[in-house]
């Protein structure tokens, strides 16, 4: 049917004729220019070139209409219709085309309220009776010249149209009638409501209050709070109003949030709350007896209750213990809680912390009752030291002027958690993964990608427990980092004047690399710290803190909340599904655009986090009906070029440049997986699937990714159930965790490869989270990098002593190729704890051998005479070379500083007393070793 737009062409109505939607600029410049076209024709042929809106209403025709049945559906006289619409463009009223601009004839009351009934058995002209009356009103609150206009007439003559609609009506439906009329959103037409109000006095109906919802959502919110009303004891009737509350809409929760009536139910319970207040104290009655009934009474009806209305009955409650003070309770000294009170009070006003009336609430009371301050202070302790969050009574007792020896306390009492419960936790998760961490820093240098998996392998198996306990331990450790943020969010969410004095002891709460490790294990292990809302506050807290640009904790924060707002979701982007093209470019906005706590955290501006999120818009495709392949690879590769173009502008060399990396490989792999599935696996779309991956240069080899998306191996964790775009974020997140860090290992590069998987990639465990997702590979390297990340002094401590010369390291440099004999002599660490495994890769590297060429090389040793001896003499040397250089493998190089030993006596070289600091160096020892040189191994 023909759908109607507003004189102004500045909205299109939907079909119920009331909602509408605004024209976009080009809409409305054509719409007017049609409008405009059609009064020249209707002038010319003799009519009325000017609209009048109080007569007449603009129509566009859609397919199918014709005038005769325009009439019929608006429920108009047809021959009012013809003349309004005899013009010069409709020489036939017969034939109308779709987009002319018809104009229609204002429905009389009568008519609108004797038209046909719909399901509901409200008259169908109703809506364009109401809407009419909109548009007059508004054209009158909006007047150009208000001074020539008579208000009160024209208020009473649009009154006497609607008396006219309910005096057409049956009498038993103008009530009704007259509500819905009422019900409806009369904001820019204030005079049309100020007429049905005079209607309804005029003709003696009552109407209810309205928070103008619309007929539909305020009849639903009256229903439930009618059944709510109905109740006779308050908990229950708020235990209705709770129900239908969390059932209904979000439409009809905003008109019961509004709602009079709705707000009386939860004053008539706070009243009931309030009655122990009230009356004279006789015998052994005490003001704290009263009001632990009134606390119990509070527990009774807030209990099970969603925090939000728990938290109005508790604020609805203050104002009467306000008047308690002055009432009967007065000359005791009025409402006081006992420790039993404060005991019971304390978690009603847990349960209603973090909702504006709550907080609002637990401010009151800290001032206006007084409570058993050790009660507060022994819950206090309790809950912090358990890792839990502060109590909100004593945070807002703790917000008070004049409780600095209680302040102190709070803030003591966060030190302590963090200084022993935490501490003890990340000391026992750090002596679990003492071994395999030396193991992986050190033997892993040696190792292939396929090689060290089977080694992380083989440990896990032959240490049945170790992955039970190690999963018991991150979760602790996880739960403690959660706990340990959401304490300082609350102290950083102190009065502004008392924060100010408290900041530096607040910003030295994770100072502490226990604290940083907690907390990055609560990121990785915790999604619901940042998604959506929450991780906006914990962006913004960083901020506040100063943990931004390049610090560690806030790269592992952007990881995660790049992880779970754009990475994860992106993995529903489906070409063949425009809700799913619509919700995806939703999530980018909300994530990234205008996110200014965002960009100082990135330390970019806001403008440039906005250009990254068009980019990432630009990503996913357009949705069309005529999907052609081809097509859809030349724009992946133009605007996935463009993106990354962007975001190494925008990042160039920080650790943040690889995640962005990543998310834009998400948004357009998951689009071009889900892509093949749903239109074929057009050799075009694998094509851009792997280009794409390697021209993001994430670490991933694009190949086998591609490979194991299409072709799971059996047990893969790429699971079937999913669509190809969630396998390919999950595959992305196994290959893309620790993938680069093994090359850094193959190199030497021992320290880098761990801060790189963790840190300044930005990828793999920091961005993709759990272990459970990243396999053996990404499991092992995550973990080292975390501990090296934030707790290296610890690590290196507890490598002073010899306590990994086994055989279990002996086994997983087997894994390495080293034969039996050369695993032997290389398990023994220097004075200083370190492993000379790395640095044999180094140096062969210095040669041009490959880490599997170096491992060949140092197995041949042994097989010469006094090869054992030898090889345990080449080792000692080099246990000097790392600890003189602190075990950083990156300071040996071609040639050292200064003079260089070309020389060295028979007997230094093979007591092991040298310390060679360079290749060179190194080369000239090997012949007193009778060893041959590795370059025979390139």
């Amino acid at each position: 049917m023909s759908y109607r737009i507003d004189i102004e062409a500045l909205r299109r109505y939907n079909a119920d004729g009331v909602t509408a939607k605004a024209l976009s600029v080009a809409e409305r410049q054509r719409f007017e220019q049609a409008v405009e076209d059609a009064l020249d024709a209707r002038s010319g042929a003799g009519g009325a070139g000017e609209l009048d809106a109080s007569d007449e209403r603009v129509f566009i025709v859609e397919d199918g209409d014709s005038l005769w049945q325009i009439a019929d559906e608006l429920s108009v006289d047809v021959d009012e219709l013809l003349a309004l619409n005899a013009r010069d463009d409709i020489p036939n009223p017969d034939e109308i085309d779709a987009g002319d601009v018809v104009f229609v004839p204002q429905a009389s009351p009568e008519e609108a309220a004797t038209s046909p009934r719909d399901a509901q058995g409200v008259p169908e002209g109703e809506a364009d009776f109401i809407q009419g009356l909109r548009e007059r009103g508004n054209a009158l609150e909006y007047a150009d010249d208000p001074a020539s206009i008579g208000y009160d007439a024209e208020v009473g003559e649009l009154a006497a149209d609607i008396e006219a609609y309910l005096d057409a009506l049956p009498a038993s439906d103008r009530q009704a009638a007259l509500q819905r009329f009422h019900d409806h959103d009369w904001v820019d037409a204030g005079p049309a409501q100020m007429a049905i109000e005079q209607a309804a006095e005029a003709t003696g109906i009552a109407l209810e209050a309205t928070s103008h919802a619309g007929p539909e959502v305020e009849s639903e919110a009256r229903e439930i709070i009618a059944e709510a009303g109905a109740e006779g004891d308050p908990a229950a009737a708020l235990g209705v109003l709770e129900q239908g509350y969390t059932s209904a809409s979000e439409r009809v929760q905003r008109a019961l949030d509004r709602s009079g009536d709705a707000r009386a139910i939860i004053e008539d319970a706070a009243e009931w709350a309030a009655e122990p207040l009230d009356g004279e104290l006789d015998g052994t009655d005490t003001p704290q007896r009263r009001t632990l009934e009134m606390i119990e009474r509070l527990d009774a009806l807030t209990e099970g209750l969603e925090p939000e209305l728990a938290a109005e009955v508790v604020d609805a409650l203050i104002p009467r213990i306000a008047a308690a003070h002055q009432g009967d309770l007065q000359d005791a000294g009025g409402a006081m809680a006992g420790p039993n009170g404060t005991t019971l009070l304390m978690p009603i006003l847990d349960r209603i912390a973090g909702t504006e009336a709550g907080d609002r609430a637990a401010a009151s009371l800290a001032e206006l009752l007084p409570v058993d301050m050790n009660t507060v202070r022994n819950a206090m302790h309790d809950a912090v030291s358990a890792g839990d969050r502060i109590p909100a009574l004593a945070l807002a007792i703790a917000s008070l002027e004049g409780v600095d020896g209680f302040r102190e306390e709070v803030f003591a009492a966060v030190e302590r958690f963090r200084d022993h419960s935490l501490a003890d936790q990340a000391e026992d998760y750090h002596e679990h993964l003492d071994e395999l961490s030396f193991l992986i820093l050190n033997g892993g240098a040696a190792m292939t990608e396929a090689q060290l998996e089977a080694a992380i392998d083989d440990y896990i198996a032959s240490n049945p427990d170790w992955q039970e306990e190690f999963g018991a331990l991150q979760e602790q450790l996880a739960d403690s980092g959660a706990g340990l943020l959401e304490q300082i969010e609350q102290l950083q969410g102190l009065p502004d004047d008392i924060r100010a004095d408290h900041q530096p002891r607040i910003e030295a709460l994770l100072d502490d690399p226990n604290a940083q490790l907690a907390v990055s294990t609560a990121l990785q292990e915790r999604p619901e710290l940042v998604k959506g809302e929450s991780g906006d506050a914990l962006i913004e807290t960083f901020a506040e803190l100063g943990i931004t640009e390049d610090a560690p904790l806030a790269v592992n924060l952007a990881g995660a909340y790049l992880r779970e707002n754009v990475i994860t979701p992106a993995a529903d982007i489906d070409p063949s599904d425009a809700q799913s093209l619509e919700d995806a470019r939703a999530k980018i906005d909300d994530a990234l655009r205008d996110n200014p706590q965002l960009a100082d955290m990135l330390g970019i501006t806001t403008s440039q986090l906005n250009g990254i999120a068009e980019a990432f818009d630009d990503l996913v495709p357009d949705f069309t009906d005529d999907f052609d392949p081809q097509r859809y690879e030349i724009d992946v590769a133009r605007n996935l070029n463009n993106t990354l173009d962007k975001i190494d502008g925008t990042f160039r060399d920080t650790p943040y440049n690889r995640g962005f990396r990543t998310s834009a490989l998400a948004i357009v792999g998951s689009g071009l997986a889900n892509a093949m599935e749903a239109y074929g696996e057009a050799p075009s779309l694998r094509n851009a699937l792997q280009v794409s991956i390697e021209t993001a240069r994430v670490g991933v080899d694009g190949a086998q990714l591609v490979d194991a998306l299409l072709h799971p191996a059996e047990g893969s964790r790429a699971t079937h159930g999913l669509k190809l775009g969630g396998k390919f974020v999950h595959v992305l997140g196994a290959g893309l965790a620790g993938a680069d860090a093994l090359v850094r290992l193959n190199q030497g590069d021992v320290v880098g490869a761990g801060l790189n998987a963790a840190v300044a990639g930005g990828v793999g465990y920091a961005v993709f989270g759990t272990s459970s997702l990243a396999g053996p590979i990404g499991f092992g390297i995550a973990t080292v990098a975390t501990l090296i990340q934030f707790g290296r002094d610890a690590y290196q401590t507890a490598q002073h002593n010899s306590r990994f010369e086994t055989q279990t390291t002996a086994d997983f440099l087997a894994h390495a190729g080293f034969s039996e004999e050369a695993a032997e002599a290389l398990i023994d660490q220097s004075g200083e704890g370190h492993s000379v495994v790395p640095l044999l890769m180094r140096y062969g590297e210095l040669h041009g051998l490959t880490p599997e060429q170096t491992v060949a090389w140092v197995n041949s040793i042994p097989k010469g005479e006094n090869g054992t001896v030898m090889l345990a003499a080449l080792r000692d040397n080099l246990h000097n070379t790392l600890d003189e250089f602190d075990g950083d493998v990156t300071q040996f190089d071609e040639h050292a500083d200064g003079f260089e030993l070309a020389s060295p006596s028979l007997g230094e070289s093979r007591s092991g007393s040298l310390t060679p600091r360079s290749r060179f160096e190194l080369d000239a020892i090997l012949p007193r070793l009778e060893i041959e040189s590795p370059q025979a191994y390139a």
